[in-house]
């Protein structure tokens, strides 16, 4: 594991270009990469997950791949993937999950979110689907060096997150074997505004002291189910 600095600010700043270039490396995954998430509530954590590892030979049937789990401080848990394409994500949404994840210990409908490429969140299938004016989110999961270090640096940068930003309603989810590994989904006013943002997030140098530098940042549209 890399050493935490001691003093995120400290970091050097990285100039304009450099950070110009992380943003648009950490926005524009592969389409097939980390574009599934399902959010939901389950009764008994214990007895579900069993179920839920149980069921792992499956899901490549359902129409998935590379699942992670992750587990919220509410008690939720989030599933992230890999899923071929849009009408496979609305398979999905449409009740395909159950054939991958147990859905007896499921309370309520999950929220599915699909995730889409910078500049195509009105994508033809959706605009098809009249799924096109959906509010945007936003898909981010990334391993961060010491989790403490950075949800007190993530608290700080609220108010700057949300009004330079647009992002609003942060959920943090830890990761099932390693709780440093993280995903987050939120609200998004617009992909643009985001996208300025996280370029000037990317100056101040806090990105690359947590290890929030490396991973994969999606806006998404909630599918639910």
């Amino acid at each position: 594991m890399r050493p935490v600095p001691s003093d995120p600010t400290a970091t050097p700043a990285p100039t304009r270009a450099q950070a110009e270039k992380a943003a648009s490396a950490m926005l524009n995954a592969a389409d097939g990469r980390e574009n599934l998430a399902t959010r939901l509530k389950v009764a008994r954590y214990a007895t579900w997950r069993a179920r839920f590892d149980a069921m792992r030979p499956f899901q490549a049937s359902a129409g998935i791949a590379n699942a992670k789990l992750f587990r919220g401080g509410d008690g939720s848990v989030a599933v992230l993937a890999d899923i071929a394409g849009f009408r496979d994500a609305l398979a999905w949404a449409e009740g395909g999950w159950r054939t991958a994840i147990p859905a007896d210990e499921v309370q309520g409908p999950p929220a599915v979110y699909f995730g889409t490429g910078p500049g195509q969140e009105a994508a033809d299938e959706e605009a098809a689907s009249g799924t096109s004016q959906l509010p945007v989110k936003l898909m981010s999961h990334f391993t961060v060096y010491d989790y403490a270090q950075w949800h007190e640096l993530f608290l700080k940068m609220g108010s700057s997150r949300a009004g330079g930003g647009g992002l609003t309603s942060p959920s943090i989810f830890r990761g099932s074997e390693d709780e440093n590994d993280l995903l987050v989904l939120a609200d998004v006013a617009s992909p643009a505004q985001f996208r300025a943002w996280l370029v000037e997030d990317f100056m101040t140098g806090y990105p690359a002291a947590t290890g929030a530098d490396r991973g994969t940042y999606r806006f998404a549209v909630e599918l639910g189910a």
